[in-house]
């Protein structure tokens, strides 16, 4: 099925491609809305995104739709990237501020996953970006220099910083639940 619509859609067939955008618009907005955090943005990335992929589809060998998504979602990480580093959202860090990760763990039976993801929202647009590439999205820390242009120490420091906001957020947060469970 994948394998028919795909050729179709190499084939410049319109409707084809209304299908194929439709069977995956919505994931790839959700990947590209969890970087910039705004529907417009994550909505004009998206559609450039369709169109690097339909240019580009030629160039892909199938393999299965799991290889397919996770090569349109590379592409749609990649604009998003691109849109970050043109608002100039990243502000060169000195090693000196590296910060040790904390070995305590984030996780509590009484915060949901919406808890987590409002957390990783409401993160400053540098940390929320480095956070979602490295934990993931699962780049490295030399994949996030090269990508957006920082030094590797840097993403770590953001890394870092992003994970201490949010272990401070979760645990407020959890303290609040706990607080609202016990009346």
């Amino acid at each position: 099925m994948i394998e028919k619509l795909l050729n179709q859609v190499r084939k410049k067939k319109r409707k084809a491609q209304e299908r194929f955008y439709r069977r995956y618009s919505k994931q790839l907005f959700l990947v590209s809305y969890r970087y910039v955090n705004n529907e417009l943005d994550a909505g004009s990335i998206v559609n450039m995104s369709f169109f690097k992929i339909f240019n580009h589809l030629d160039n892909f060998d199938y393999v299965n739709e799991q290889k397919l998504v996770a090569w349109m979602k590379r592409i749609v990480i990649n604009e998003a990237l691109g849109f970050i580093r043109s608002q100039a959202a990243f502000v060169p860090l000195p090693e000196s501020n590296f910060d040790l990760p904390s070995s305590e763990n984030l996780t509590d039976q009484n915060l949901l996953l919406e808890d987590y993801y409002c957390a990783i929202k409401a993160l400053p647009s540098d940390l929320k970006t480095v956070f979602n590439m490295y934990v993931i999205d699962g780049y490295s820390h030399k994949e996030i220099a090269q990508t957006i242009e920082i030094k590797e120490s840097s993403s770590r420091v953001y890394l870092t910083r992003a994970r201490n906001l949010l272990k401070e957020k979760l645990s407020s947060t959890n303290s609040t639940i706990k607080q609202i469970k016990s009346n």
